[in-house]
């Protein structure tokens, strides 16, 4: 069951998620909103400020969202599957990291 989710990731990834998310400037939008995301959730726990936490969490769901109206003119990716749609967000962020993407030009090698 894990392996063929997996494998259905990896094809949404592929075929919606990466297509759905080429303009650079909205992929500089997901890969900032996710580092925002991070930083704000990790400094409300350990701050205790619930206000903190939900900044994070507005972060992750606005930027990229205004990111798809301004840039893409699409959510494609978020109207097929809204679970495989954030995991690809965060998978995009790892590979940028990882070097595996750049923001401006897309996957530099097929995701593993």
């Amino acid at each position: 069951m894990l392996r063929r989710t997996i494998a259905e990731f990896h094809a949404f990834y592929r075929d919606v998620y990466l297509p759905d998310h080429s303009a650079p400037l909205n992929r500089w939008v997901h890969f900032l909103s996710n580092v925002s995301a991070l930083t704000c959730c990790v400094a409300g726990v350990v701050a205790g400020s619930v206000s903190v936490f939900a900044l994070g969490v507005w972060f992750q769901l606005g930027p990229p969202y205004l990111g798809h109206i301004l840039f893409e003119k699409t959510h494609r990716s978020i109207d097929t599957s809204p679970v495989f749609s954030a995991l690809g967000s965060w998978f995009t962020t790892w590979q940028i990291l990882r070097g595996n993407q750049c923001i401006t030009h897309g996957v530099h090698h097929e995701p593993r």
